[in-house]
């Protein structure tokens, strides 16, 4: 990438409010639905932080906490086996700034 390529990136992930850890969660997890965030940290798909750090960002993408809404980008299904874990998805809203965004990146080249 060049650097008026990485400018241009730079520029365009300035227009949404996510953190680059939260972009880097909503791409993986839209080309790994399904998995759960301990699958994705466990095969090298999402080398943001831990477990426990991931699991902060997704709540924060998806459902948010008591004191404070999510984006609902991310949505959870509980686990078949184990009802500890979750399977994660995109939402609608989630698939549309992801298809944006990579629509917008094809144009940095």
């Amino acid at each position: 990438m060049t650097l008026k390529s990485l400018i241009k990136l730079t520029q365009l992930m300035q227009e949404y409010p996510l953190t680059v850890i939260q972009w880097q969660i909503l791409l993986v997890i839209a080309e790994n639905s399904g998995e759960t965030i301990t699958d994705l940290v466990n095969d090298n798909k999402l080398l943001c932080g831990t477990p426990s750090d991931i699991a902060v960002s997704v709540k924060r993408l998806g459902e948010g906490r008591h004191d404070r809404p999510g984006l609902g980008m991310i949505k959870k299904v509980k686990h078949e086996d184990d009802g500890r874990y979750f399977k994660l998805a995109l939402s609608a809203k989630g698939k549309r700034l992801v298809d944006k965004i990579k629509q917008k990146m094809r144009h940095l080249k």
